[in-house]
């Protein structure tokens, strides 16, 4: 989440060609949203095209795809274009290469379900799971960094009294790693954070704290949507957008549904076409949008 992004005395200035707040913060908003079920899609379409033993010729092209894009985004001059490349390689790594790995050896050693206090688990989310533990060292990283601009980092450092020094002037961003880095570690850590929560061992979904975790939870997001309503800049309300989806995501994508509110769709392609592809269409005609936007400057 970025510092400064917000121009509250330019919330009810027109935007150049007519979009203004708080449409900008909502093309951010579902430019970000859609990224996380079309990518479940993908994945279980790879499994289910090719199969589980043969699913590696559909993730690795996958991740080498996303490198390349990466890539392409940390060079690229504009903004816009590293943004939304960002975004999108960080999806398509995870996907192919980072989430195919902790699934490699329950394919490979053909690993049965997990039965986790009496409920079926698959092994590859375990190890998800279990790898929390780096995600946070590498979240630790980011949070020592004196030049950070994410609201979240800086707000730790205030609470710890973290005395860092001061920010190194004229340090010029690469949006397109950070917007990488941000989506990769912010989706990892929460992806990880719902499965402890889910996990029957610690908390389970039907536990009195887990409603209550959920409750805060879409509180929280719901203060992050007042905020990113404001925004008059596209390519930094998306940065904004991501954090505050994976937020999000965890009650509406993960336990709403397990509550019997309404079904993954996104798990079943094949079953809701329609569905999908139309999703699929407004997420890229939404990114293409996103790009053409001049960029407002705002002070900060």
């Amino acid at each position: 989440m970025e510092n400064g992004s917000i121009d509250t005395s330019a919330a009810t200035t027109p935007v150049r060609r007519g979009l203004a707040p708080p449409l900008v913060g909502l093309l951010a908003l579902f430019v970000a949203f859609l990224g996380t079920p079309l990518t479940h899609s993908l994945s279980v379409t790879g499994y289910r095209v090719l199969g589980r033993e043969q699913s590696y010729l559909v993730f690795l092209p996958l991740g080498l795809l996303a490198f390349a894009l990466l890539v392409a985004a940390v060079r690229s001059r504009k903004e816009s274009t590293a943004t939304v490349l960002g975004y999108i390689s960080a999806l398509l790594i995870w996907a192919g290469w980072a989430a195919y790995a902790f699934k490699f050896n329950e394919i490979s050693l053909q690993m049965p379900m997990a039965t986790v206090a009496g409920s079926a688990r698959p092994v590859n989310l375990l190890f998800i799971q279990g790898s929390v533990g780096i995600c946070v060292a590498i979240l630790a990283y980011f949070v020592l960094d004196k030049d950070t601009k994410c609201n979240a980092f800086l707000w730790l450092q205030r609470r710890l009294q973290l005395n860092l020094g001061r920010p190194q002037s004229g340090h010029e961003r690469n949006f397109g790693r950070v917007t990488f880095m941000e989506t990769l570690t912010v989706l990892w850590f929460c992806y990880g954070a719902s499965l402890f929560m889910g996990d029957p061992r610690f908390l389970g979904y039907d536990h009195p704290v887990t409603y209550g975790l959920i409750g805060g939870l879409l509180l929280w997001g719901g203060y992050l949507l007042y905020r990113l309503f404001h925004f008059t800049r596209v390519m930094a309300a998306i940065r904004y957008a991501i954090p505050t989806k994976a937020i999000l995501w965890i009650p509406l994508g993960e336990f709403f549904p397990r509550w019997g509110f309404y079904k993954e769709i996104w798990l079943q392609p094949w079953n809701y076409r329609g569905q999908i592809a139309a999703a699929l269409l407004v997420f890229m005609a939404l990114g293409v949008l996103a790009t053409l936007i001049p960029q407002r400057r705002v002070k900060v």
